[in-house]
């Protein structure tokens, strides 16, 4: 959490908390606002892991909903906005630094600050967020991608390396924090193994079965990237957030470039930009950014 101001982060607000210290997101910002908040809020930006419909919101990993309305009364802010945290990102996005990023493919053209961008979030679970800057502001369209069918091209992936397409039949149950622990048992044979072991195992060791599960796993993320990048068409770039794609990209990146670039009969050899979002804070600045009236 943080207060802004001038739809800019205070930096010496920023503070942590962890969801299981306190009953609810309502305690959390009481505890929050009593040691940090002297004068009433004017606006209050949560960024929701989960689906927000209207004035309510449910986390997807906790048993939390948050409702606008009780938010409202509890703390007296004059607006009370609730976005998905993918959504959060994407407004982040347009005013990002060149430090909070990292370039993994630089496309034929620098993408602009303004046009069409696409957050893709692979962490606990998935999703994305389309993006489009203009002069006006920035637009971020509600989605949940991660539970839609897994692409054809994906699963000929699976089936081509020897798996069946069958364990993974939405883009979630392959592209997040259990898809990846699924997936390197299913290529290690080992049923004890967790996603993370297997990164920080192939960081410390040499391991021909992990390393083959994560070259493997992300070649898959190249080609999800692929197909999103014709449903989407972000001239301004792909930035990719979350623990999954962070990790693996941070030893694998070679392999994905190498599915993700090849020519396509649409875009040719002109390959859209690739970043990931190297600061933990973004969705803080995406939430500060954000602007009500929309």
């Amino acid at each position: 959490m943080a207060l802004c101001k001038d739809v800019a982060i205070v930096p010496q607000t920023v503070r942590n908390f962890s969801n299981d210290d306190l009953p609810h997101l309502y305690d959390i910002v009481t505890a929050y606002l009593k040691d940090h908040a002297s004068a009433p809020l004017d606006e209050m930006v949560i960024a929701v892991a989960g689906p927000v419909h209207g004035d309510k919101a449910v986390l997807t990993n906790r048993n939390w909903t948050i409702l606008r309305t009780e938010l409202l009364q509890r703390f007296g802010c004059k607006h009370v906005i609730l976005v998905n945290d993918l959504s959060s990102l994407g407004y982040a996005v347009p005013s990002l630094l060149p430090t909070q990023l990292r370039r993994i493919y630089n496309g034929p053209v620098l993408p602009s600050r303004t046009g069409q961008s696409l957050v893709v979030g692979i962490g606990t679970g998935f999703n994305v967020s389309p993006v489009l800057s203009t002069p006006n502001g920035v637009h971020c369209l509600a989605v949940e991608a991660g539970h839609i069918s897994m692409p054809k091209n994906v699963s000929d992936m699976l089936k081509a390396i020897g798996h069946s397409p069958d364990l993974f039949q939405t883009i979630e149950t392959l592209f997040s924090g259990r898809g990846l622990t699924l997936f390197c048992q299913q290529v290690t044979g080992d049923d004890t193994l967790l996603g993370t072991t297997a990164i920080q195992s192939y960081k410390t060791s040499i391991n021909p079965a992990i390393s083959n599960a994560v070259d493997h796993y992300a070649a898959l993320i190249g080609q999800l990237l692929r197909d999103l990048s014709l449903a989407y068409m972000p001239s301004s770039g792909i930035y990719l957030a979350g623990s999954v794609a962070r990790a693996v990209l941070s030893i694998s990146t070679a392999r994905l470039i190498d599915v993700f670039a090849q020519p396509c009969d649409i875009f040719g050899d002109r390959i859209h930009s690739l970043f990931t979002i190297e600061d933990d804070f973004a969705a803080l600045y995406g939430c500060a950014a954000h602007d009500h009236r929309k």
